[in-house]
């Protein structure tokens, strides 16, 4: 039913082990793994293949023409033939129901649902301002209390995303919905998985009722998701993305990253809402790129 799509990127041999047995573990094995590594073989400091293919999994070395995580993810899909496609980080892991309680929901889903994704328990680091020690904190990532706007509005999932992105460990999309956009957009090297959700689903503003796909947030935790300088995405060492640069360097990166969002993105305006949106809720669309600012 599902092909389980893990990108790797320097990742240390007990993150990746932890990843492993998570998979290994779930009550739902109607599975195939396909783990991609864009390690560097200089900075391979263990035998992250036979690991792999110790479960069973199938291990691959990503190819140099695809760039980045999102390279990484393009890659492996493409050797698999499953009809939904679990998303799962390496530095990441599910609890042992994570695809249980996902084939539920696709089973209960009408058939215009392309994306389904939970919540995630997360530890991110913060710095004290006063005294400059980073301290890790504990929360949940993903989860919105109002999810009115969708139940209300499923045509309109799009602008949902700008403000409530859901994070790829928790995101299952229909395999057939992900090929017809080409899959994931290989020179970004953030917010990769936001952009490609958006064009899943369907911007308003173009594409008309009768193709536009639905995204259902399910009321549930099911892994954890790491946070910190060695994260799979954004900055940290193992998304490729700070590979060779400088901090001057990123920081152009992140712009030209954002404006290039921005671009093919745009952020919608109160005109283009649905009727009788809610002021919170606009509001939020600020969340994604937050130095664009709305246009009312």
């Amino acid at each position: 039913m599902f092909d389980v799509i893990v990108p790797i990127y320097r990742i240390s041999k007990d993150f990746l082990e932890r990843c492993l047995e998570s998979i290994d573990d779930q009550s739902l094995t109607d599975y195939t793994v396909y783990v991609c590594d864009g390690t560097p073989e200089e900075h391979q400091d263990y035998d992250a293949k036979y690991l792999v293919e110790s479960y069973g999994f199938v291990y691959l070395r990503q190819d140099p023409a695809r760039k980045l995580v999102g390279g990484a993810r393009n890659q492996a899909v493409a050797l698999g033939s499953n009809p939904y496609l679990a998303f799962l980080d390496g530095d990441d892991w599910w609890y042992s129901r994570y695809l249980e309680e996902m084939k539920t929901a696709i089973e209960e889903s009408n058939e215009k649902t392309a994306i389904w994704s939970v919540a995630l328990d997360c530890e991110y680091p913060v710095i004290s301002q006063m005294t400059g020690k980073s301290i890790n904190m504990k929360g949940i990532y993903g989860y919105w209390e109002d999810q009115t706007f969708l139940q209300n509005n499923p045509d309109y999932a799009y602008y949902w995303f700008f403000g409530h992105p859901p994070t790829p460990t928790g995101t299952i999309i229909r395999r057939e919905a992900f090929e017809s956009v080409g899959g994931y957009d290989e020179t970004m090297g953030m917010a990769e998985d936001t952009e490609l959700i958006l064009r899943i689903v369907g911007d308003p503003r173009k594409v008309p009722v009768a193709e536009r796909r639905h995204y259902k947030p399910l009321p549930l935790i099911g892994g954890f998701h790491y946070v910190g300088e060695e994260n799979t995405c954004s900055l940290g060492t193992q998304s490729g993305v700070s590979e060779g640069r400088n901090r001057d360097d990123i920081n152009a990166f992140f712009i030209a990253n954002s404006d290039y969002f921005a671009e093919i993105h745009p952020r919608p305006t109160r005109k283009d809402l649905p009727k009788g949106t809610s002021e919170s809720f606009i509001e939020s669309l600020k969340g994604v790129m937050r130095d664009r600012i709305l246009t009312m």
